[in-house]
C-alpha cells in the first residue's frame, strides 16, 4: 500500500467530517499523477454516502482559482469529478456543480415518452401536433433550476437581466442562444471538460451541427427539445405535474417580474421552474413536428429561429415558442445539461 493511500486510509476511518474532506485534499495534491488517480478512485469508492456538505472542500481551491492562483486542486478536480458524477445515476439524485455555488443538477434517466400534444387536447395549436414516440438514449444531468444572475455573473463577470431587483437567485434573463451556448462552453472549460459549441466567425453550432455528436458531447450544453419535454414531464404524461399556482410564476401570480428560482414545487425528478418564470433556450432549431417515431431528436438542420420551452401564456409541458438566436429578451432566460458520462 502506498504511503498516500495509508494516509488517507486513516482519514476515512474516522468518518465523514469536513476535516478529513481537507486531510485527503491535502494528501492527493501532493501526489505524482498515476498515484493520485488510483487514489481518487478510492476516495470516491469510500465515500457515496457521504454528503455533499463534505464534498464541497475539495473545490476550495476555486476560491484561489478566481483569484489569479494556481493550485494542485486545479489538476486534481477533473479526474475527481468524473467519479463523483458517475455516482449519482438514479432519477432525481442531486449533484453540485463545484464551480458555481449552489448549481445544483438532477439525472435523467434515458427513456422513451410521448412527445407533443395529443388529439383530445383542447388548449393544443399546430405547432404542437402530431403527438409522436421519442426515445431518449442517454441518461443526463440537468439543472435543477434555471441558470441564476448570480450563476451567470460567476462565470461571465456580467449580469444582463433587466429585472435585476428581483436578486440574484432570480433566473438570468436577456440572453441569447449565443449567450448561452458560450456559458455552457465556459463551465465546460473550468471542469476540463470538451466544449459542446463550435464559434463559426460570430456565431456558434453544436459539434457536429446535428445528431449524436451533439447529445453525445460529454461538455455542458442546452438540452434539445426532446430531452427538456421529456425531463419537464418527469414521467407525467399530463400538460402540466401540478396546479398551476403551486409550481408556476406566472402572469396571474408573479407581478409581472421573475421571481428567485426553486420557491415553487418541484416535478417529480427535482426540476423547478420548468414552467413560468421565464422560457428557455433549448438547442434545437425550429421544425415542424412528425407523426414518425424519433431517437435523440435535434430539430431542423437550420433555420431562422431557435426553440423555446416553459414560458407563458400556455404554460404546459408541450408548449413551444422560437426567436432568433440573437435576441435578447427580459423573458427568456436557459438552463444547462450534461451528458452521462
Amino acid at each position: 500500500m502506498s504511503g498516500g493511500l495509508a494516509e488517507i486510509r486513516g482519514w476515512l476511518v474516522k468518518g465523514e467530517s469536513e476535516a478529513g474532506w481537507l486531510g485527503i485534499c491535502r494528501i492527493l495534491e501532493g501526489l505524482e499523477a498515476s498515484e493520485r488517480e488510483m487514489c481518487v478512485l478510492y476516495v470516491a469508492q469510500h465515500t457515496k454516502g457521504w454528503g455533499e456538505s463534505m464534498r464541497r472542500p475539495l473545490y476550495g481551491w476555486w476560491e484561489k482559482h478566481r483569484s489569479g492562483e494556481v493550485t494542485g486542486y486545479e489538476r486534481l478536480v477533473g479526474c475527481w469529478s468524473r467519479y463523483a458524477w458517475e455516482e449519482g445515476k438514479v432519477a432525481g439524485e442531486a449533484r453540485e456543480v463545484a464551480f458555481v455555488a449552489g448549481m445544483r443538477m438532477r439525472w435523467i434517466p434515458a427513456g422513451t415518452f410521448w412527445m407533443g400534444a395529443g388529439a383530445d387536447d383542447s388548449e393544443a395549436n399546430d405547432t404542437e401536433k402530431p403527438q409522436h414516440e421519442v426515445t431518449i438514449t442517454r441518461g443526463f444531468w440537468m439543472g435543477e433550476t434555471p441558470v441564476t444572475q448570480g450563476q451567470y455573473h460567476t462565470i461571465t463577470g456580467h449580469n444582463p437581466s433587466h429585472f435585476k431587483r428581483a436578486g440574484f437567485s432570480a433566473p438570468v434573463e436577456s440572453v441569447g442562444w449565443y449567450d448561452a451556448a458560450a456559458f455552457a462552453n465556459k463551465l465546460s472549460a473550468l471542469e476540463g471538460l470538451p466544449a459542446c459549441f463550435v464559434e463559426t466567425g460570430e456565431e456558434m453550432e453544436g459539434v457536429g451541427n446535428k445528431g449524436s455528436d451533439y447529445v453525445g458531447c460529454k461538455g455542458w450544453r442546452l438540452p434539445t427539445e426532446a430531452e427538456w419535454e421529456y425531463a419537464c414531464r418527469a414521467g407525467a404524461t399530463t400538460p402540466r405535474y401540478g396546479e398551476l399556482d403551486q409550481i408556476a410564476w406566472y402572469g396571474e401570480n408573479s407581478d409581472f417580474t421573475t421571481h428567485a428560482v426553486g420557491q415553487m414545487q418541484a416535478n417529480a425528478w427535482g426540476l423547478h421552474d420548468t414552467l413560468g418564470n421565464v422560457w428557455e433556450w433549448c438547442y434545437d432549431w425550429y421544425d415542424d413536428y412528425r407523426a414518425q417515431a424519433a431517437t435523440n431528436p435535434v430539430g431542423a438542420a437550420t433555420s431562422t429561429d431557435r426553440m423555446l420551452r416553459g414560458g407563458s401564456p400556455s404554460l404546459r409541458a408541450v408548449s413551444r415558442g422560437c426567436s432568433p438566436p440573437t435576441d435578447r429578451e427580459d423573458y427568456i432566460g436557459f438552463r444547462v445539461v450534461r451528458s452521462g458520462l
